[in-house]
């Protein structure tokens, strides 16, 4: 009897380089990581807890803050080019009955400033209720908030009301990032971290007043045109804030076009390597030897 002869021919291999494969898991699996991580550790804006601050100000405070009042609009003094704040300050003031006044500092990039404000009657000129309101603007919507100040008798003064929202902040004054407005407080406490150096838009807006790292936290004490906002006082208010500066990571700018594209490309890219490489299977060949089966009418001649 003949055994049987082993087939001959050709077979086919193919196997995915370890490199593509961590490739195609690290696209997959990077947006979601990197996203948790910008949530976790790039906070623009939150709730604090506490300013652990010092009452006792550095004998330097003088270049970092500055006091401004809401009634010097025709003072045309823009004041002194302030550091940059990267230190603990306690500020303490007194808001005269239908008046405001405002800390001028320049906040930049690399800090998360948390802002405790009290307000406490004032036993000299004691008010109906230790009220007020607290905003945060930049330099150009507080020449704004002065003008609406000072203008705010005459009759004739423009009128906001019939332009679209997204417009009025070319002629209206508005709290930074339009949320950092807290009225009607007597106690508040908020944080802010700056993202970045400015835009192109703070830049041509700060042609009419202002720079783009210069910050007003105003404390208010008249009413204004907010319809939101407290009426005043009818007293003095005594004011106490601290604020408490402190140094955070910021994320690279790419980061957010990373997040969002590494997704979408990641599901470009998969299905081609996928298919560039069942393509290329077939191009990968390995010979074996085989037996041939002989033929049975050789076999019976030779016996």
């Amino acid at each position: 009897m003949y055994g049987q002869s082993e087939l001959g021919g050709d077979r086919l291999h193919g196997k995915f380089p370890k490199s593509i494969v961590q490739i195609v898991n690290f696209c997959v699996i990077s947006p979601p990581i990197l996203l948790m991580v910008a949530i976790l550790t790039s906070t623009s804006v939150a709730a604090a807890n506490s300013c652990e601050v010092s009452a006792m100000n550095e004998p330097n405070v003088e270049d970092y803050i500055e006091e401004h009042s809401v009634e010097s609009f025709w003072q045309f003094d823009q004041g002194n080019n302030l550091r940059s704040l990267d230190m603990d300050v306690f500020w303490e003031t007194t808001i005269e009955n239908d008046s405001a006044s405002a800390l001028k500092m320049e906040l930049v990039p690399g800090y998360r400033y948390t802002f405790c404000i009290k307000m406490t009657p004032n036993m000299d000129d004691v008010p109906l209720e230790p009220i007020g309101d607290v905003y945060l603007m930049h330099g150009g919507d507080w020449d704004r908030y002065t003008l609406e100040y000072e203008m705010r008798g005459d009759p004739e003064f423009f009128d906001v009301e019939f332009l679209p929202v997204e417009w009025r902040d070319t002629v209206d004054w508005l709290p930074f990032r339009d949320v950092h407005a807290y009225e009607r407080v007597s106690e508040e406490e908020f944080s802010v971290a700056i993202d970045s150096d400015g835009s192109v838009w703070n830049t041509m807006s700060d042609a009419f007043g202002g720079g783009d790292q210069e910050y007003f936290l105003v404390i208010d004490g008249w009413n204004n045109r907010r319809y939101t906002n407290s009426d005043a006082a009818g007293g003095s208010i005594d004011v106490e804030v601290l604020i408490d500066v402190e140094k955070r990571v910021n994320i690279p700018k790419f980061t957010a076009t990373l997040l969002v594209g590494s997704l979408p490309l990641a599901c470009l890219i998969v299905p081609f390597v996928f298919h560039s490489k069942y393509m290329q299977v077939g191009k990968v060949e390995e010979a074996e030897e085989g037996t041939e089966m002989p033929y049975l009418d050789s076999e019976a001649t030779s016996d």
